[in-house]
């Protein structure tokens, strides 16, 4: 009697790396309209390099140099030119680390706050304690000035101590990444002088917060999960969360969405299951 052989299946963990492999080799950047090019196709990838266990497009895997010196000077620049231009958007949006986001997905990410680009929008966020009070001094200073620079608001705030700056610092990172304030431009010559320009997010990019406006924050969660896992191939709660600062009950929200809408499918239980796309499902 003949029997068939077995069908050989492929570890789920091989599928993928060659599955962000594909994205890796596909795009390759030695100049500005290439990274453009690169984050319009990817919608959002990390700046320089991956966060830890996060398989989302780093920058640095995609630079055409195996110069590390080289790397990092393309980068510095094309992060002020391109992001004052408008050509992607650059900020501590996902994972807390330096991001790039296409033009295009930028109003879904905005979305998934779901807030209304109000001037006093902040407020519940303070009330919420998801803010510092330092934060808020920024949104109400940046309110009232208009764009100003970073080292002239400090000084303004009246922040001069040591651990005062590292709150500043991790403040000004803290209102980037819930979206209330952007930055808009470097300015200064040489090491003592550089520093940047900041605005109120909704003045920096007003088209943004107006096609927003009709996209429901569920919604916007469950496209920038979808976006992500596209990038990823899998993801597991743990990793969304740490990707999307949601709170654990938005993200396993936006998480079971996606399964629902049949794009992906669950393995395991709990904070560790993953979530795959349905095209690997049947892998190891």
């Amino acid at each position: 009697m003949n029997v068939a052989p077995s069908r050989s299946v492929k570890p789920l963990e091989e599928i993928l790396e060659k599955h962000r492999a594909a994205i890796t080799a596909k795009h390759r950047v030695r100049n500005a309209a290439q990274l453009v090019k690169l984050v319009d196709a990817v919608g959002l990838c990390f700046a320089f390099t991956a966060a830890d266990g996060l398989a989302i497009p780093a920058c640095f895997d995609h630079l055409s140099t195996s110069d590390a010196d080289r790397k990092w000077g393309w980068m510095w620049g094309w992060k002020d030119e391109l992001a004052e231009k408008k050509r992607v958007y650059y900020g501590p949006v996902l994972a807390r680390k330096p991001t790039f986001v296409s033009m295009r997905l930028l109003p879904v990410l905005y979305a998934t706050f779901g807030r209304a680009g109000e001037p006093d929008d902040h407020v519940e966020d303070v009330r919420a304690g998801r803010m510092s009070d330092i934060g808020r001094r920024i949104i109400e200073y940046v309110t009232q000035r208009g764009e100003s620079q970073t080292r002239r608001m400090r000084s303004e705030l009246g922040i001069t101590s040591k651990d005062g700056r590292t709150q500043y610092d991790r403040a000004l990172d803290e209102v980037q990444r819930l979206m209330y304030v952007a930055r808009v431009k470097a300015v200064g010559e040489g090491r003592e002088e550089y520093n940047y320009t900041y605005d109120l997010f909704v003045r920096r990019y007003p088209e943004v917060v107006r096609a927003a406006a009709p996209i429901a924050s569920a919604e916007a969660r469950v496209r920038m999960v979808g976006r992500a896992l596209d990038l990823a191939g899998a993801l597991s709660e743990r990793q969304a969360s740490k990707l999307f600062d949601w709170g654990e009950g938005a993200v396993r929200r936006a998480l079971e969405r996606t399964v629902a809408a049949g794009t992906a499918v669950r393995r395991g239980t709990g904070r560790e299951a993953i979530v795959v796309l349905r095209r690997y499902a049947g892998a190891d």
